[in-house]
């Protein structure tokens, strides 16, 4: 039920909203996940989460106002930057527990504005995009296709542990499952679009990495969430824990799928 609540919010903010409406409710989510992520970085107490939040919701601002989502090399750098960031966060994931670097708290407050803030401005450029072309609802699907494909497919074939000390719930069949899953995606959505045989093949890749980015995304929050020792990031959401639960693998696929964009899909 609560599944149902957030896809038909989310439908109802890309199909009704005007941008600034969209742009609005979307940095609420994120302040959210923000105020979240405090606490998964150290910050305990009501009013350092709070602090957190506010500082955060500032910085949202400050970035909206400025215009930077109209010019396309910024974005363009804080999206490659954003890989090298998540690509730092998968050699954590994989050395896990060895070399922990966790407990420094000023570290995990700063990882929470690198975490959110590309995946926020992501939307945001997509979403006028979204009329002509279907792009943020296409970014959803490729995620919620790795969930589908790794969750069925795991619980017929699992065996061998993706991230043990991690999450030990995920496979490695799971994850190839999620993989085939968006092959079949990607090549519905190529052939739809009627793509040259390179391009359909750059297209299927390149979705496939989307995925792939989507689970680093789940693994690294739940990294840090069992660092922390908790299960939950909150439990604002009944059934499904909080907003950066539901988000975790949009944080880092937004962004891979937004920087596929501006250097190959137009």
């Amino acid at each position: 039920m609560t599944a149902c609540v957030l896809v038909a919010a989310l439908a109802l903010q890309l199909l009704q909203l005007s941008y600034k409406g969209f742009a609005l409710t979307m940095s609420l989510v994120f302040v959210v996940a923000a105020w979240e992520w405090a606490n998964m970085a150290g910050l305990t107490l009501s009013w350092q989460r709070l602090a957190y939040a506010g500082f955060f919701s500032l910085l949202l601002m400050a970035l909206f106002n400025a215009g930077l989502l109209q010019q396309t090399n910024w974005l363009l750098g804080v999206f490659v930057a954003s890989l090298f960031g998540w690509l730092l966060a998968l050699f954590a994931v994989c050395r896990y527990p060895e070399g922990k670097i966790w407990n420094r708290r000023w570290l995990m407050v700063l990882a929470g504005c690198l975490l959110l803030v590309p995946a926020w401005l992501g939307f945001l450029f997509l979403q006028p995009l979204v009329i002509n072309s279907g792009l943020i609802w296409l970014v959803i699907a490729v995620v919620a296709a790795a969930d589908i494909g790794a969750y069925f497919s795991g619980r017929r074939f699992g065996r061998r542990k993706l991230a043990v000390h991690v999450s030990p719930g995920k496979t490695w069949e799971g994850f190839w499952g999620g993989a085939v899953a968006n092959v079949l995606l990607a090549t519905a959505v190529a052939l739809h679009l009627d793509l040259p045989s390179l391009q359909c093949i750059g297209f299927i890749v390149a979705m496939v990495f989307v995925a792939a980015a989507s689970v680093l995304g789940d693994l690294f929050e739940s990294m840090v969430k069992r660092e922390r020792g908790i299960k939950d990031s909150s439990q604002l959401l009944p059934g499904h824990g909080g907003v950066l639960d539901r988000i975790d693998g949009w944080t880092a696929a937004v962004p891979m799928f937004t920087l596929f964009y501006l250097l190959y899909g137009r």
